[in-house]
């Protein structure tokens, strides 16, 4: 049985703060714009990459990429096949066909560039959170990026039932009493790892028995029926509508105000707070709204009694009054106020999902504009509180306390500050202190406050530092975004805001002080082919170990048996992975586990070994078939067999000299007993069509030479024939 870790509503005393959305109004480039007949810097000539998946297919790229419409005249009546010349080119980069795109949004943002989002569907299903981003500027793409990944394998067809997957959405114990489902189930695909999971896609409503409120997503595997991801849509938002929720559970409750000031001073508040929200978007980015068409804000005061919280539940804002002691009334903060709304502007910009990495990027935007709004609003300078999350309303009677610590994430007691230490499991609103505290270096700059040797950043300025973010918010990063995909979306949104190299290298910087985009090793134990290694560890443990694969090898296998209690092994190619970032992680209950790769990349692949539970004496082995190794030239290899089909593979690597010229390679296969049978290629590996000498004589004796081979690799394949081979000796010599 998969297990699952449910990411429901917070408890009372969290403020489920967030919002989200992108301006496209034609405000300055901030006086840096490439001039309007120029593309931007080191955009001319073929394609570059900027950064790839685990798999190495682009996931953004730059340079002349086609023709497209641009600016807000070509976009009225655009017509989606007019992008089809310069989508078949881009599209293939991403390793996804243009008939599996379809457009989902055509827009000009604040900054004046176009951008166009197109969603992916594979077998008329589509795919939850992929999306392939193309940027425009005077008539030419000169970006793209997304994870719009077609290739996957995508099984077909679900074998669980509409009416049983919703069983056993309102049966898992995430679920509360009396929850409903809302709508119909959806079939979508889900990536998880290497492979997309068919799942149906359900919405459950109701309220927990303290009475908040619950609108969760979550999906089902349509094969196997495992309830596998679970995510809140209420992130705890010129018209204004201020509503009283008069201590009760109803909303938006009773109109208290649209216009003129009332007696009650907490209606006042919300309507000037929420004001000043929208004045800071506005004013910054030439935002109308959080829609950015002028969309009615709305708000509830006075929710439920004493109620400890603030949401955004994708319509409007929801303040409770606070118990006086944990929080005064939440209404009052404008920091608050402008994290709500910003959760309501990342819903209709990058909608990145909130769980995971995506997740606490989400709640962090929140915090961030929390803080350039109050920055924004008391004249663009800056005071003790302005990286303080809720400082104003959290806990009254205790001074200098807040919610979060932008500057210094830790000191809550459990928000992150490093990225190594972040896993899954971790919830959105502390994982947020990660990329919080990648914002205040770049804004003020200064060192990391718990590791100060690290690399110094050159604060930019809060002005700068906030149209970055908003602009990577608005127009590039996608739904399923991770840390380091925000990494890079910063560091172009830099540049194409016309930013100098100093700023973009600030932007790096910061992201660098926290450990998002290095490589970190830990230490790891080396598994060797078909030897048991064993792992012993205490819950939430994390153990490692690294397997080098040969080219041409098939079938790789990481097998984790035996033992007791429960553990988890995650596998990743390149990197170790993490709890979040991987190519495999069965996640299953007990320690039997088993990741398959049917045709891997050679190198160095990792494992990680993850403690659910207290376990020990779980042994993980690596295996696979085949692999070519090296063989140096003129020393004989003696004592090689193989069974029927069976395979043993070299290569010689011809070195270069004084005079390089042209070689010959002879290879010879004598002695021992059976049938094995010869191929050779220079500079790939030989298969039973392709090969530049095959020898298949009767018996053991075979030869090949190979003339004019120049300096590289030369490879050796031995191949089992009928009744195999044993004990045959391998010699290779060039001159």
């Amino acid at each position: 049985m998969t297990k699952v870790r449910g990411r429901g509503v917070l408890g009372a005393v969290v403020l489920c703060l967030t919002m989200g959305a992108c301006t496209e109004s034609e405000a300055p480039r901030d006086g840096k714009e490439p001039a309007p007949d120029q593309a931007p810097a080191g955009m001319a000539g073929t394609h570059q990459v900027v950064a790839t998946d685990r798999d190495l297919v682009p996931t953004f790229v730059k340079g002349a990429l086609g023709p497209a419409p641009t600016g807000r005249d070509a976009l009225r009546g655009l017509r989606p096949e007019s992008l089809a010349p310069t989508l078949a080119k881009v599209a293939t980069l991403f390793r996804v066909s243009p008939e599996q795109l379809f457009l989902k949004k055509a827009y000009v943002g604040f900054d004046g560039d176009t951008h166009f989002r197109f969603g992916v569907r594979i077998n008329d299903v589509e795919v939850m959170g992929a999306e392939l981003r193309l940027h425009a500027r005077n008539g030419q793409v000169f970006a793209a990026n997304g994870d719009a990944r077609g290739d996957l394998l995508a099984p077909e067809g679900a074998s669980l039932s509409e009416g049983l997957a919703q069983t056993t959405a309102l049966s898992d114990r995430g679920t509360p009493p009396g929850a409903t489902v809302s709508g119909t189930p959806v079939l979508v695909y889900w990536r998880e790892g290497g492979q997309l999971l068919l799942a149906y896609r359900l919405r459950i409503v109701g309220e927990t028995e303290e009475g908040a409120p619950v609108d969760d997503t979550v999906l089902i595997n349509a094969r196997t029926g495992d309830l596998f991801e679970r995510f809140t849509n209420i992130h705890s938002a010129l018209s204004r509508r201020i509503h009283d929720g008069e201590n009760t559970n109803d909303l938006p409750g009773v109109l208290a105000r649209t216009d003129a000031p009332v007696a009650d001073p907490i209606v006042n508040a919300a309507y000037d707070n929420v004001g000043a929200v929208y004045a800071c978007y506005n004013e910054l980015f030439g935002r109308d709204s959080f829609d950015n068409e002028g969309g009615a804000l709305v708000a509830t005061v006075h929710h439920r009694v004493s109620y400890v919280n603030a949401f955004w539940n994708g319509e409007q804002m929801v303040f409770g009054d606070g118990d006086g002691v944990t929080a005064s009334n939440l209404a009052e903060s404008l920091d608050v106020t402008a994290h709500e709304l910003t959760h309501a502007v990342t819903d209709y910009e990058s909608q990145l999902i909130y769980s995971g990495e995506s997740g606490g990027l989400n709640e962090s935007m929140s915090d961030i504009f929390g803080a350039v709004c109050e920055w924004h609003f008391q004249g663009r300078t800056l005071d003790e509180g302005t990286f303080l999350v809720g400082e104003d309303v959290w806990t009254p009677g205790v001074a200098d306390d807040a919610l979060r610590y932008m500057m210094n994430p830790t000191l809550d007691g459990d928000s992150l500050d490093d990225y190594p230490d972040y896993s899954s499991g971790v919830d959105v609103h502390y994982s947020s202190g990660i990329s919080n505290l990648a914002f205040y270096l770049l804004a003020q700059g200064g060192t990391h406050p718990r590791f100060p040797t690290r690399t110094a950043v050159v604060g930019i300025g809060m002005e700068k530092a906030a149209r970055i973010f908003y602009k990577a918010n608005a127009d590039i990063l996608t739904p399923t975004s991770t840390f380091e995909a925000a990494k890079v979306a910063t560091e172009q949104a830099a540049q194409q805001l016309g930013y100098d190299a100093a700023t973009i290298e600030s932007v790096s910087n910061a992201w660098k002080a926290v450990q998002v985009g290095i490589v970190i090793l830990p230490p790891h134990r080396v598994l060797e082919r078909g030897v048991p290694l064993p792992f012993t560890g205490s819950r939430g443990s994390k153990e490692f170990a690294m397997g080098e694969v040969p080219e041409g090898a098939t079938d790789l296998r990481f097998t984790m048996s035996g033992g007791s209690g429960d553990a988890d092994m995650y596998v990743r190619y390149g990197q170790v992975p993490t709890n979040g970032v991987y190519d495999c992680r069965p996640y299953r209950s007990g320690n039997n586990e088993e990741c398959l790769f049917p045709t891997p990349a050679a190198g160095k692949w990792y494992a990680m070994v993850n403690a659910f539970t207290d376990y020990s004496e779980a042994s993980v082995v690596m295996s696979y078939r085949g692999g070519f190794f090296p063989l140096e030239p003129g020393v004989r290899v003696d004592g090689l067999s193989g069974a029927t089909n069976d395979s043993n593979g070299f290569f010689v690597e011809i070195p270069e000299t004084m005079h390089p010229g042209k070689h010959t390679v002879t290879v010879r296969v004598q002695g021992g007993t059976g049938n094995v049978d010869l191929y050779v290629r220079k500079g790939a590996i030989p298969t039973h069509s392709e090969y530049d000498c095959r020898s298949m004589k009767a018996g053991n004796n075979e030869r090949c030479e190979l003339k004019g081979v120049t300096p590289g690799k030369v490879y050796v394949w031995l191949y089992g024939a009928k009744g195999g081979y044993s004990d045959v000796a391998l010699i290779v010599t060039y001159r």
